[in-house]
């Protein structure tokens, strides 16, 4: 009976997986069905101007034009043209160019479902994050490429705390993919200050960087393309300066006028919008960044592997990092909340408390739908309803900021971060 318990482990185990695969494979294969050809138009005309641009000049050219993304999304777009090989083929066909967005909105559930791993032990209803419309509507209905650089720099935080080469690499992809992934900056950097304890496992995080940022850069290299990226890298900030975006914020809730007709940079009191909204912004992910740096500290000093409390923290605290970026900063897109949803989802999964995910879903979904086509939308609701008031928006986002902060509150204090018996002198 014992052999036999023994054996049937693995067999039930390799049965799992396969249903997990399965159904992950269905999901996947569904969504592409009802993939549907409208989207931004706005956007997708960028899409099919640069994928013509790139089609005709060649990738190491992309720079020579107005395309200012940067080279991950281009190393996309130059496949799509690869795939469909005439203009006429890629003028028909560029909405399915939202198959690669929907390929990452699944990533990280491949990786860590559809794979026997030892990066996240807990069991992940996966279906409750692919059936949310607000995960998904980004990549399938609106057509833009958060979903990239979202689950890239989400699989970092992840991976690097058993391989910090594979974290790094994989965040460095989330640089090159675009900007806004700067806001994981300072979570991966806690990570890999973790999983680094010796010089050479530093020096193999340096050496695959380099190597692999220089394969991006590569084709850009002969054409001078490299400066040009690096000027639409250092003035991707102030491309636009108005207070909001169709980011339904706190600005939303404290200005007098309407945000998105609001220069930044105008003078409100002694200083500009943009300058309260970094400094709250700081201030808010220091309160964040100061505990978790305590938590990982204690864990790194005592060579302790990640529990269920050290994911909690890490989860919430990226989250709400990501939701503070996108809550007090001007210049915010609406999409700029994507981070949120899949960093609540994940602290659900730890903590088997879902309220937060939830609660933040709902004003992301509804604002974008909002500004999808404003007035008409894409979900099936009349936006004369009180729900997409743009201050009624701004309060759910609000509830979610003193919620998440009230969970992390709590999380720190019942978890004794700050104990001076556990410093790591006494440890």
């Amino acid at each position: 009976m014992v052999g036999f318990g023994y054996l049937s482990l693995p067999t039930t185990m390799e049965q799992n997986l396969k249903k997990t695969r399965l159904e992950l494979l269905v999901v996947f294969v569904l969504y592409l069905f009802l993939l549907p050809s409208a989207s931004m138009e706005l956007d997708m005309g960028y899409w099919q101007d640069w994928a013509l641009k790139i089609h005709h000049m060649g990738l190491g050219h992309a720079y020579d034009t107005s395309i200012n993304y940067f080279p991950v999304y281009l190393y996309g777009l130059w496949f799509f043209d690869w795939l469909q090989g005439t203009d006429a083929n890629i003028i028909a066909h560029i909405s399915s160019i939202k198959i690669l967005f929907v390929c990452f909105d699944f990533l990280p559930l491949v990786v860590l479902c559809g794979f026997r791993n030892r990066l996240l032990q807990f069991k992940i209803p996966y279906l409750f994050l692919l059936l949310n419309v607000a995960y998904v509507f980004n990549s399938m209905i609106w057509g833009q490429i958060d979903s990239i650089y979202t689950n890239l720099s989400f699989l970092a935080v992840v991976s690097a705390l058993a391989n910090p080469v594979s974290g790094a690499v994989l965040y460095l992809l989330a640089l090159n993919t675009k900007a806004q992934s700067i806001e994981f900056f300072p979570v991966v950097a806690l990570v890999l200050w973790y999983s680094i304890r010796n010089l050479k496992t530093g020096l193999k995080v340096l050496g695959a960087v380099a190597a692999v940022q220089f394969i991006i850069l590569l084709p850009f290299i002969p054409t001078g393309g490299v400066p040009k990226l690096w000027h639409h890298a250092t003035h991707a900030v102030d491309l636009y300066r108005n207070l909001s975006i169709c980011a339904f914020n706190i600005w939303y809730l404290i200005s007098s006028g309407n945000p998105y007709t609001i220069d930044d940079h105008t003078a409100y009191f002694l200083f500009s919008y943009k300058t309260y909204g970094l400094t709250f912004f700081t201030v808010s992910a220091l309160l964040v960044l100061w505990p978790m740096y305590r938590n990982v500290r204690m864990f790194r000093t005592k060579q302790q592997e990640p529990n269920g409390r050290f994911y909690e923290i890490l989860f919430l605290g990226a989250g709400l990092i990501c939701l503070f970026f996108f809550y007090f900063n001007s210049q915010m897109h609406e999409r700029y909340a994507h981070p949120i949803v899949i960093l609540f989802f994940f602290y659900g999964v730890v903590s088997g408390n879902y309220k937060l995910y939830v609660l933040a879903s709902i004003p992301y979904l509804l604002s974008l739908d909002k500004c999808y086509s404003y007035p008409d939308g894409f979900l099936p609701i009349y936006h004369y309803k009180l729900i997409y008031a743009s201050r009624i928006l701004a309060i759910w986002y609000t509830l979610s900021v003193v919620y998440g902060g009230y969970l992390y509150y709590n999380l720190i204090k019942n978890n004794n971060i700050f104990r001076s018996d556990l410093r790591p002198e006494h440890i």
